[in-house]
């Protein structure tokens, strides 16, 4: 399983280091793996929208876009924040990953 990881957007951002990150799963310690797939079943990931629309007032917010693939296919998301705590979970994982 490949994950590709991106946010844009918000008050500190800067294109220029915003570059998407892909982090290969299977290369992971098998806690990490684990954990990985453990919040993308409980964000319930693969079920929800490829776009999110930004929340009213949104401007400052980060847009993150998340693409899972693995041997059954790939999903896409772009969700801006705040977003439920699973997938905010995921997210400061995959940061802390990339």
């Amino acid at each position: 399983m490949q994950i590709t990881f991106k946010s844009s957007g918000g008050v500190a951002y800067f294109p220029g280091l915003s570059a998407p990150k892909t982090i290969d799963v299977s290369s992971l310690p098998s806690d990490r793996q684990q954990e990985i797939r453990n919040l993308l079943a409980e964000s319930r990931f693969f079920d929800l929208p490829t776009r999110t629309p930004p929340r009213k007032g949104a401007a400052d917010y980060q847009t993150h876009t998340i693409t899972v693939a693995d041997d059954a296919g790939q999903h896409t998301i772009e969700v801006s924040d705040p977003v439920p705590p699973p997938l905010g979970r995921l997210i400061d994982l995959l940061r802390e990953l990339a």
